[in-house]
């Protein structure tokens, strides 16, 4: 069974919305909860020569998405009374699947659902927030605005002229990546100068790591941070690695899966000698819950 999205148009963007413009194919990862537990690849395509260049969604009636499966309640019989909507949101460079019988969509104030959703089942709209939120998608992760910022960045030229300017940048770079040297010093002290979750003593490489984002002087304590090293500590950041709060164990996310990292995964973090000095509970819990599983 093949899903029918309909041709392109300057309405109907499917292309652009795939990150897939001037081809006829696309396949993209789309996950079927919040947690992101359950993921399936949807294989999009375009024939040029069906209906003028059709767009569906391929194999799904071998390879049917998690999210549209019997198991996550999608209706087993067709209902024209009351037909299913095919739902795929896109928030960030992220992908979510969804499903939703019309008739919980009409049970919907118009301004609560995406523009023209009943009138034309087929379409790209901005998704309301009441919309989003009714059927659990997840705002844009850390990891989404990190990419999406990486690639509004326009690089700049290298210029041989400016060698000195260039190491300066670099040493100025390496110092404010160290952290406010204050914290840095309490956590180093705190944690006993080696990295809360792979135990490496090296100096040079360990940095200061807020639980939560720094916002003045008061979220330097001891107990919004955490000593780690380097690398970790960019994967920290974008909640990629998180620490579990209620478990105290390390969760890495399956993005990294295959990656020296994943050993990671499970362990519980060495943290001070003493419970003063722990993290915040609060803290671990606002970070956990930006974690990409």
């Amino acid at each position: 069974m093949h899903i029918a999205l309909g041709v392109r148009t300057a309405q109907f963007p499917i292309d652009n919305f795939l990150g897939a413009s001037g081809k006829t194919d696309a396949t993209i990862s789309a996950a079927a909860d919040r947690e992101r537990t359950q993921v399936g690849e949807l294989a999009f395509s375009g024939n040029p020569k069906r209906r003028g260049g059709e767009w569906r969604i391929r194999d799904q009636y071998s390879n049917r998405h998690p999210a549209w499966a019997s198991t996550a309640g999608f209706p087993t019989t067709y209902d024209a009374s009351d037909p299913p909507y095919v739902l795929v949101f896109k928030s960030g460079k992220s992908f979510h699947a969804r499903f939703s019988l019309e008739s919980s969509l009409r049970k919907m104030s118009p301004a609560s659902r995406p523009k023209g959703i009943l009138s034309n089942n087929i379409g790209i709209a901005i998704a309301p927030h009441e919309f989003v939120n009714s059927l659990l998608v997840p705002q844009t992760s850390r990891l989404d605005e990190f990419e999406i910022q990486r690639d509004a960045t326009v690089a700049e030229e290298f210029d041989p002229k400016n060698i000195s300017d260039g190491r300066k940048r670099i040493i100025a770079s390496v110092i404010r990546r160290l952290g406010q040297q204050t914290f840095r010093r309490k956590l180093i002290s705190a944690y006993s100068g080696q990295c809360a979750l792979t135990c490496c003593k090296t100096p040079w490489v360990l940095e200061a790591a807020h639980i939560s984002p720094y916002r003045g002087i008061k979220t330097n304590a001891v107990s919004n941070g955490l000593l780690l090293r380097a690398d970790v500590h960019t994967l920290f950041d974008l909640a990629l690695v998180a620490i579990e709060p209620t478990k105290l164990v390390v969760r890495v996310s399956k993005l990294l899966e295959g990656s020296m990292y994943e050993a990671l995964d499970g362990k519980h973090p060495v943290l001070p000698a003493k419970a003063a000095l722990h993290p915040s509970v609060a803290a671990l819990e606002y970070h956990y819950g930006l974690f990409h599983p």
